[in-house]
C-alpha cells in the first residue's frame, strides 16, 4: 500500500441524506412527488447519472432541476454532518506521511467547502472531482486518473467506498478497496470489496498493508 484514497460523500460527509433531501425538493418545486424507492436511485449518484430514468418517467426540464437542485443542495450542505471517524483516520495517515487522495463525482465548489469544513483543506495530495473527469463512477475513470495523478499503479493504491458503484469504480480501476457502509448503503451488494468494515476506527495501518 502506498496511497489511501477516499471517497467523499457517505466517507468523510454524511451527506447521503443531503443528496436524497435536495433531489425530493427539487422535484416537488417542479410539482413531482417521487416515489420512495426512487429515492435509491440518487444515493451514491450524481444528478446527470439519474436524470435518465427520470426523465423517461416524468416530464421536467432537466436543466431547469440542475439550477434548483445546486441552489438547494449548497443551501443543506451547511448543516450536513460529518464523519468525524474518518477525518481522524485521514489526519493519522497524513501524520504518517502516507500520500492520500479524494475522489468523488461531486463538483469541485461543494468539495472546496467540504475540505474547509472538515479541515482538511491541506491534507490530500491529489484531489478529483467531476471536473477532472469525463466519466463518474461506476466507471474506473475517477481512479484511474487519481492513480495517474499519484504516480502510482493502481494495485498499490486503496480506497475507501461506501456504496457499490463507489468499490466497483475501485476495483474495475484494479485497486484494493474497503468498504464503509453507512445507513443508506448497508444493503448494497459488497462482495467485490476486499474487506468491509462498519466504522471508520477500525481501519488503520496494518489493515491497509496487509491487502
Amino acid at each position: 500500500m502506498k496511497a489511501v484514497i477516499f471517497d467523499r460523500d457517505g466517507v468523510i460527509l454524511d451527506s447521503e441524506s443531503t443528496n436524497i433531501k435536495s433531489a425530493v425538493k427539487t422535484f416537488l418545486e417542479l410539482g413531482i412527488k417521487i416515489k420512495d424507492n426512487e429515492k435509491n436511485l440518487v444515493i451514491g449518484r450524481h444528478p446527470a447519472d439519474y436524470k435518465e430514468f427520470f426523465l423517461k418517467n416524468y416530464d421536467f426540464s432537466y436543466e431547469k432541476f440542475i439550477k434548483i437542485q445546486k441552489r438547494i443542495y449548497h443551501k443543506l450542505l451547511e448543516s450536513t454532518p460529518l464523519f468525524h471517524k474518518t477525518i481522524s483516520l485521514i489526519k493519522k495517515l497524513h501524520k504518517l506521511k502516507i500520500p492520500l487522495a479524494l475522489t468523488t463525482s461531486a463538483g469541485f465548489d461543494s468539495t472546496s467547502k467540504v475540505l474547509k469544513k472538515s479541515d482538511l483543506e491541506n491534507v490530500f495530495n491529489v484531489i478529483i472531482t467531476s471536473a477532472n473527469c469525463s466519466k463518474r463512477k461506476p466507471d474506473p475513470e475517477p481512479y484511474r486518473v487519481t492513480a495517474e495523478k499519484l504516480n502510482l499503479n493502481p494495485v498499490d493504491c486503496v480506497a475507501i467506498e461506501d456504496s457499490q458503484i463507489g468499490v466497483e469504480s475501485a476495483k474495475n480501476a484494479g485497486m484494493k478497496c474497503i468498504a464503509l457502509p453507512n445507513e443508506y448503503t448497508r444493503d448494497q451488494d459488497f462482495s467485490r470489496a476486499d474487506v468491509v468494515v462498519d466504522s471508520a476506527d477500525k481501519i488503520n495501518f496494518e489493515l491497509l498493508n496487509k491487502l
